[in-house]
C-alpha cells in the first residue's frame, strides 16, 4: 500500500480522515479516504501500488464490464444502458459536431459503437482484456489495451469522454495534461464521476457504493473537479446530473449495508437523492462535465 502524505489535487499536507470504509464488493479489505483541509478534495488512503490494483477488479458487481442480462439486477442495468448510451451520444452531438472521438475506459463498447453508426471514427481505450475482447469482437471497434495518452499525436481528436474513469486514475495531473495536449484547441471533454455531496452518499455514508474502494482513487465534487481541469487551461460550459446513477448507486449501497437489495428501497432513496439535486439542496449521485480546451 501506498501512504499519500500530500492531496493528489494541491499537494497541501494539510490532509484528515474523512471515513472509514471497505472493500465490500472483492477483498472486504478496510481501506479510508482523506479530505484535504486546503481545498476539499478526498481520495483513498493508503491506496495499493498500481502493480497490485487489477485483483481488486474481479467481481462479479463490476457488471459494467459485461453484457451479463440474467438476474433482475443484471437486466435492469443493461436495460439501462441502453437508454444511457443514447442520452451520452446526444449529448456529445450538441455539444460538438465531432468527426475524431476517443472514448477512454470504452468497456464493452456500446457507446463508441454507437457513436461510429453515426459516422464518427472513434478510437477506444480499455485495459480489460474481457470488456475489449467484447467491443471488437461484437462490434469492429478500434479499441486499445495501452492507457497511456502519449501513444496519440497532439491535436488528434476534436472530442474525448470519460464515463465514470477519472476516480479510476492514479496521476490525474498527468492525465488531465495529456488531454489536453491530444485534444485539437476548442475541443471537448466529456467527464462523469460519482458526486458525494449527494443525498444518497450522506445516507449511506461508509456503505456508500460510489466510493468502490479500493479502485476509486479520487472522489470528486463540483469545485474539486473544476479545480482540476482550469489548472490545465479548461473551461467548464455544462454540468449536468446522471439521474439513472441514484438508482443503481442506491440498490448497491443498501447491499453492502443489509446484505441483500432491496429495490423499494433503492428505488425510494434514488427518487428522493434525485429530487433534492434537483431543487439543489444536493448534488446528483453522479455527475458529468463538460470542459472546452482553451490551450
Amino acid at each position: 500500500m501506498n501512504i499519500l502524505e500530500r492531496c493528489p489535487l494541491c499537494s497541501s499536507k494539510e490532509i484528515e480522515l474523512f471515513i472509514k470504509s471497505m472493500d465490500y464488493s472483492t477483498s472486504k479489505e478496510k481501506f479510508n479516504i482523506s479530505n484535504c483541509k486546503e481545498c476539499g478534495f478526498h481520495f483513498t488512503n493508503p491506496r495499493p501500488k498500481e502493480s497490485d490494483i487489477g485483483k481488486y477488479y474481479i467481481s462479479d458487481k463490476y457488471i459494467s464490464h459485461t453484457n451479463e442480462k440474467k438476474g433482475l439486477f443484471n437486466l435492469l442495468y443493461q436495460t439501462v444502458r441502453k437508454f444511457a448510451v443514447k442520452s451520452k451520444t446526444s449529448l456529445l452531438l450538441n455539444t460538438v459536431k465531432t468527426k475524431t472521438h476517443l472514448d477512454i475506459g470504452c468497456g464493452t463498447g456500446e457507446f463508441l459503437n454507437a457513436c461510429k453508426t453515426l459516422g464518427i471514427k472513434t478510437i477506444g481505450i480499455e485495459p480489460s482484456d474481457d470488456a475489449r475482447s467484447k467491443a471488437i469482437d461484437n462490434y469492429k471497434l478500434d479499441v486499445r489495451k495501452e492507457t497511456s495518452l502519449k501513444i496519440f499525436d497532439k491535436n488528434t481528436f476534436n472530442s474525448i469522454s470519460m464515463w465514470h474513469v477519472l476516480e479510476h486514475v492514479y496521476d490525474i495531473h498527468e492525465t488531465v495534461e495529456n488531454l489536453s495536449v491530444i485534444l485539437e484547441p476548442n475541443g471537448y471533454v466529456i467527464v462523469a464521476v460519482p458526486n458525494h455531496r449527494s443525498f444518497d452518499a450522506k445516507y449511506y455514508k461508509k456503505f456508500w457504493a460510489a466510493w468502490d474502494l479500493p479502485i476509486h482513487m479520487s472522489h470528486f465534487c463540483p469545485l474539486t473537479i473544476e479545480k482540476l481541469f482550469t489548472e490545465k487551461g479548461f473551461k467548464l460550459t455544462k454540468k449536468t446530473g446522471m439521474k439513472f446513477d441514484a438508482f443503481y448507486v442506491s440498490l448497491l449501497s443498501n447491499e453492502y449495508k443489509t446484505g441483500h437489495k432491496n429495490y423499494i428501497k433503492g428505488f425510494l432513496i434514488g427518487l428522493i437523492s434525485n429530487f433534492l439535486a434537483l431543487i439543489k439542496v444536493f448534488e446528483y449521485s453522479s455527475t458529468i462535465y463538460i470542459f472546452k480546451n482553451h490551450k
